[in-house]
């Protein structure tokens, strides 16, 4: 019995390190070289706005950053994660119970556009940001 409270309070201490270290101690990944490149295909496309890092609690091994656009002069951001694979980001992209057609989330190569928090009154800006989103070609 003693040793299954050790190997239980040992298994507790790596969980809430791992946590911690996920959360809150490991550095906020910067925007990868794809992300940055959308920044100036929006700002090309007169969507005028920066790119900056958003803490995650993702695996590297499944995302590479996630990053938000904020777009001047309208008061909510938009996400994109930086899949490491196809398969993430096909998976990332799949549609979520609930959510209008024109807020779910869409995938261009390994980068996933998300709308998180925008409402039934942002669809039109949604669109638009959609439109431009799908217009970029990724470099392989």
């Amino acid at each position: 019995m003693r040793y299954a409270i050790i190997l239980l309070i040992i298994f507790i201490v790596i969980w809430v390190g791992q946590f911690s270290y996920t959360l809150w101690i490991r550095p906020i990944d910067q925007p990868t070289s794809e992300i940055l490149r959308l920044e100036k295909h929006f700002n090309n496309k007169k969507i005028i706005g920066h790119i900056y890092p958003v803490r995650h609690g993702y695996n590297h091994s499944r995302v590479l950053s996630v990053s938000a656009f904020k777009i001047e002069d309208y008061p909510l951001p938009f996400g994109l994660v930086d899949c490491a694979t196809e398969q993430e980001a096909i998976s990332r992209s799949s549609p979520q119970a609930g959510l209008p057609n024109e807020l779910q989330p869409v995938r261009n190569g390994k980068v996933v556009l998300d709308f998180t928090l925008w409402g039934d009154d942002t669809i039109s800006m949604a669109q638009s940001v959609k439109n431009v989103f799908m217009d970029y070609v990724h470099e392989p």
